[in-house]
């Protein structure tokens, strides 16, 4: 077997990892590291006398305006990196996790590819320019930098570097004379100081070789570094037809000069080695295939991998880099090259030998069969198998039919001698998350590798991050590198859309062009899948006609539904080892249904996200028995679910459960609106009865008509139909949104529907409660267009909402009477009496005790006599009213205790009728129950 060093295994698992390739083994984040070195780190950014000191890193992933010492870490950190350095591992970005809280997106640990560091010149961080003029804070800034270096002396890829660069900044401290210089010098004094007094010694040159001035010295280390590792990789592979030399002429091509550099002439080659490179060069000029190149390459570091040369392979690659970079760069200083994209590959030849198992010496005893626990379809390895397995999908699964025919027939048309243009086949992937996008697309990786219509069917996955640099020029080769990690397989971009929504300086159409140009370069041995939601994919193909015309077809990927939903959580219950009861699996079915389709519904990961809340409350269960029986820990029962009821605060502030239907019963009056809404939820319970019998759903519109004057409960009543009705498994999650026509119209011509179909998605799973409805009755404005798309969403969303339209009961009549469409589909009309004088002193006396005051005898007489005159007034406002005298109660009931010398608790808890107002005033909006 090949001899992996057990060292570079922790490549390959989710642990937090940096590793610069040809240097020191690969670190792993110590448990609690990250967390106590951050903390350390916040500290120090947050040094009070630096609090008035910001900065803007103009272009760059910071937030506007952040801690200047937080720039200087980055910065500090990030000059520890070797140059032109190739670094893996989930925690390469150790610059970017220790100042994450003041970047706009903070990195996460994921390891998910490589990256590359660039070079640059030492400057002391931009914080000594923005504190010229004050000494003190100078001499603060150089013990940062001491005190920073100190919090990484764990990392070990960085020790070398960090030792010598914690030794020149103590020597600043320790120098009476370079200590003052840094406190009165300018920047650019203080960058020119650094280079000719701190990096001309031997031992600061070894660690830091980019900081000389000339950067050949740089490229006579590079050159040094690959010509041994070529060497040594030799001695394992032996490459009899290709020289040192050889290999360098070529790599003078790849990175793409015209010429080679006679710098070369003064490291390792000498006169004669550089001028054999000049006439290979020449040679070899005719026949420069760079994507050649790099896969020669990547071959012969396989082979070095597979010969047990893991470590002499990443250091010939980590060599290739640097001397590509400086050969790139010349005459000025190194710079990387787009086209050494090789890492990857040798991550993968890594990964091969690290997951590669030995065959038994002998064929394993048979052993009984033993009888296992419950679990989860075997995988096919066939991705036409897996596909048609896949639960759900049947138009997906029909569209990606018609694509594996084509890519059979191309192969037999190959066979037959017939050769037509290549199809593009670049897609467009629409849906909500969770849907199988991804899955689909690493399928039909492996489906067009199946017929030969890629090479290797991977699938490489990136979003907007992947794709988009930090600085103008990043953006293009980060595209590149990304292609040539997807060639001969399925380049995935999630949320695709991201890459058309920046503003006028965005580098997203950078992506495109970039991106565009490799689907039509590459388009026999690359599929690109964008994917993302409907609206916004169609919005990015307009913002670029060239992405159009390369994009094969768009498959839309639907919400999965109830019963697929309940497919799904069974497969991820059984993958895990749990067993679902029958009664388990029906509440499993009614609480998946509550969860409203609207855009960003998870689908596949709502299912795991439910099953893992059921796992938690399980496990507490479980906890609490004496010596479970397995199948006890194996089975999800219904206790189990989380709750979905939901609650409210009771008299004393305690909070008590409170099904929707007893809060009806507890509203003061309404008794006729109360009777209807009985009929309504035992109407519902009878639905959900009879779709368990099996019978087809009845065809019902459930949309309603509220009337009534303001402050009579039809908001409240609203909301407590929404939670009858996803308590029944009839709507999702039951909310409650409430819109008027401004939220509606829009001012100009065209943007009204597009807003009532963003309202209404906002609402899907719940009821939106239209106020004032009557409003949308013009013909001089743009409410007749509003009315029309509610009428086509509605019926488009019918199993999915509950509109209430809510105003004055004769302009609500005119508005039914406008449009015909309206009043078929809102078949049921409640209307909502004003409130007596006796229930408007109940409401009054509720909102005084549940707030816990005492009310004097006679008190409520008064507050009749303060909200009477107001009754028969178009407008009258009843809860609202009672609200009102009871908050100007309180208001006057305070002007008094607060004059008593020392009120007894009696006397604070106490209304009278002399704390009533003389009159009521004002217009205060309700949020009690009574609105």
């Amino acid at each position: 077997m090949p001899n992996l060093p057990d060292e570079l295994n922790v490549l390959f698992t989710d642990e937090p990892v940096l590793h610069i390739l040809g240097g020191r083994k690969p670190w792993r984040y110590p448990d609690g590291w990250l967390e106590k070195t951050r903390a350390k780190a916040h500290a120090l950014i947050t040094d009070p006398a630096f609090a008035d000191v910001t900065v803007t890193r103009k272009g760059s992933t910071f937030k506007p305006s952040v801690p200047v010492l937080a720039v200087a870490l980055w910065d500090l950190v990030w000059m520890l990196y070797p140059p032109l350095a190739a670094v893996v591992g989930g925690g390469r970005n150790l610059y970017g996790q220790l100042v994450g809280p003041y970047l706009k997106t903070p990195p996460v640990l994921k390891n998910d590819g490589w990256s590359s560091n660039s070079v640059g010149r030492f400057a002391p961080p931009p914080a000594f320019e923005s504190t010229a003029g004050q000494p003190e804070l100078r001499e603060k800034l150089v013990a940062f930098h001491s005190d920073a270096l100190a919090l990484l002396e764990e990392v070990e890829p960085l020790e070398p570097r960090r030792t010598v660069l914690a030794g020149l900044w103590d020597r600043v401290a320790s120098d009476e004379e370079l200590l003052a210089a840094h406190r009165t010098s300018s920047r650019s004094e203080l960058i020119t100081l650094w280079q000719d007094t701190f990096f001309t010694d031997d031992a600061a040159f070894d660690a830091f070789p980019e900081q000389t001035r000339n950067p050949l010295d740089l490229l006579l280390v590079g050159v040094a570094r690959l010509q041994a590792a070529h060497e040594a990789i030799a001695g394992h592979t032996p490459e009899t037809d290709r020289t040192f030399n050889e290999t360098m002429a070529a790599l003078v091509h790849q990175v793409e000069r015209v010429d080679v550099p006679a710098g070369l002439s003064y490291t390792v080659l000498g006169a004669d080695g550089a001028a054999e490179v000049q006439r290979l060069f020449e040679r070899q000029a005719d026949e420069v295939d760079r994507v050649k190149w790099r896969r020669r390459q990547e071959a012969w570091l396989a082979r070095a991998v597979e010969a047990g040369a893991a470590r002499l392979a990443e250091e010939w690659l980590a060599a290739l880099y640097l001397t590509g970079g400086c050969l790139a760069g010349l005459p000025d200083r190194a710079e990387e090259s787009g086209q050494l994209n090789l890492p990857w590959k040798f991550l993968g030849s890594l990964r091969a030998v690290y997951e590669l198992r030995p065959r038994p010496a002998k064929p394993a005893p048979t052993t009984p069969e033993i009888q296992p626990v419950p679990t989860a379809p075997e995988q096919s390895n066939d991705p036409e198998a897996e596909l048609a397995n896949l639960i759900g999908l049947t138009e997906v699964k029909a569209c990606v039919a018609e694509l594996v025919a084509e890519a059979k027939v191309a192969g037999l048309r190959a066979a037959a001698g017939v050769r037509p243009p290549t199809a593009t086949r670049h897609l467009i992937f629409t849906g909500n998350a969770g849907t199988g996008k991804t899955t689909v697309a690493r399928l039909l990786g492996g489906i067009y590798r199946k017929y030969g219509a890629l090479s290797s069917g991977q699938l490489v996955e990136v979003g907007r991050a992947d794709l988009v640099g930090e600085f103008v020029g990043k953006t293009a080769p980060m595209v590149e590198r990304v292609i040539e990690r997807a060639l001969g397989g399925v380049l995935f971009i999630d949320e695709a859309y991201a890459l058309a929504e920046g503003g006028k300086n965005d580098l997203g159409p950078e992506v495109l062009s970039t991106l565009i140009a490799a689907m039509e370069n590459h388009r026999d041995d690359l599929v690109v899948v964008m994917a993302g939601y409907p609206a916004e994919m169609e919005t990015l193909l307009d913002s670029n006609p060239g992405l159009r015309s390369r994009v094969a077809r768009s498959i839309h990927f639907p919400d999965y539904t109830d019963e697929e939903m309940l497919a799904i959580f069974r497969l991820l219950a059984a993958e895990s080892g749990f067993e679902v009861a029958g009664e388990t699996a029906e509440k499993v079915t009614t609480t998946l249904h509550r969860l409203p389709r609207a855009p960003g519904f998870g689908n596949g990961r709502a299912a795991r996200s439910l099953l893992e809340r059921l796992s938690a409350r399980q496990a507490v269960r479980v906890a609490g028995l004496v010596d479970p029986a397995p199948e006890e820990v194996r089975q999800l029962l219904v206790q189990d679910l989380p709750p979905v009821s939901g609650s409210t605060l009771a008299a004393g502030g305690a909070v008590v459960a409170v099904g929707p239907e007893a809060e009806l019963e507890r509203l003061v009056g309404l008794d006729e609106v109360k009777k209807i809404a009985r009929e309504l939820a035992a109407e519902a319970k009878a639905e959900t009865l009879r779709i368990r019998a099996g019978m087809p759903p009845t065809d019902r519109s459930r949309h309603l008509v509220f009337l009534g004057n303001p402050g009579t409960g039809k908001t409240t009543v609203a909301r407590i139909l929404a939670g009858i009705y996803r308590d029944l498994g009839l709507l999702g999650s039951g909310q409650l949104i409430e819109v008027t026509r401004t939220d509606l119209i829009a001012e100009y011509l065209g943007q009204t529907a597009p807003r009532v179909r963003k309202v209404v998605q906002r609402a899907l799973g719940g009821v939106l409660f239209i106020d004032e409805a009557y409003s949308l009755n013009d013909s001089q404005s743009y409410g007749a267009e509003a009315i029309a798309t509610l009428v086509q969403e509605i019926e488009e969303h019918r199993g999915e909402l509950v509109v209430v339209m809510a105003g004055y009961e004769r302009e609500m009549k005119l508005l039914l009477d406008a449009n015909s469409g309206l009043r078929s589909r809102f078949p049921t009309v409640l209307t909502f009496p004003d409130y007596s004088r006796g229930e408007l002193q109940t409401i009054y006396a509720d909102l005084a005790s549940t707030a816990g005051y005492t009310l004097e005898p006679g008190l409520l007489t008064g507050v009749s006599a303060l909200i009477e005159p107001f009754r028969g007034m178009l407008g009258f406002g009843n809860g609202r009213l009672a609200r009102t005298a009871f908050e100007q109660t309180i208001l006057r009931q305070a002007t008094r205790i607060t004059q008593l010398a020392d009120p007894a608790p009696d006397q604070v808890r106490s209304l009278l009728k002399a704390d009533l107002p003389d009159r009521l005033a004002g217009d205060i909006e309700d949020a009690s129950p009574y609105l």
